[in-house]
């Protein structure tokens, strides 16, 4: 297998459209890419073109929204390795699911929970999450293990949710300092360096691409 010189990240398009409540979407909701959600996706795909780093493979979570995603990139850039891994599945938000940030914020403890987790990445124990930081761990290790093993070739893209690749550099050993919370269609790159792996760039919108 080829060692990476780099693994290309990318969080979904847009689930919601104008008018529509805007809730907390783990792995319970598996909602398809609406209009905007699918420019973003070509929008990426031409993003990445232009940087240079047209990927190798693209792998996915199972669920539509990150599945349509993909697909589009690779269509739209003849990528023919294109992968289906349950382990980038979202997070399974549990009590917090098909609610909105301000339903959440009503819960007992729910406005500092969320906003830790919003600011600052820290996972909100006790707030009735179905899935455990451990778990979410251990699954995105193992992806990112077999990726920088060769498993994508020269360059993966990984698509994935907010919740899920905000993890990713720190389990690289290449930390941006402040949040890691990637928007609708935003990308990440991390190259490999001497001794390990260090960021190229985080939270890249297309446009600025």
């Amino acid at each position: 297998m080829t060692v990476p010189d780099a693994i290309l990240f990318a969080r979904h398009g847009n689930t919601f459209g104008p008018g529509d409540k805007v809730v907390w979407v783990g792995r319970a909701s598996d909602l398809p890419l609406v209009e905007r959600g699918v420019e973003q996706a070509h929008e990426a795909a031409a993003a990445l073109d232009r940087l240079g780093l047209r990927p190798t493979a693209v792998v996915s979570g199972t669920l539509k929204r990150t599945r349509g995603f993909a697909e589009i990139v690779c269509r739209d850039l003849g990528i023919a390795d294109r992968r289906v891994d349950g382990r980038l599945d979202e997070i399974d938000y549990g009590a917090w699911e098909g609610l909105s940030s301000d339903e959440i914020a009503a819960l007992p403890g729910g406005a500092a929970a969320q906003e830790a987790w919003q600011k600052n990445d820290v996972w909100p124990e006790g707030a009735g999450w179905g899935s455990t930081r451990a778990e979410v761990l251990a699954a995105l290790g193992g992806v990112l293990a077999d990726l920088a093993a060769g498993a994508g070739g020269a360059r993966p893209l990984a698509v994935s949710s907010n919740g899920i690749l905000r993890f990713a550099p720190g389990l690289l050993s290449a930390p941006a300092a402040g949040p890691l919370q990637l928007k609708t269609g935003a990308m990440g790159c991390v190259e490999r360096a001497e001794g390990g792996w260090a960021m190229r760039f985080w939270g890249l919108a297309p446009k600025d691409a």
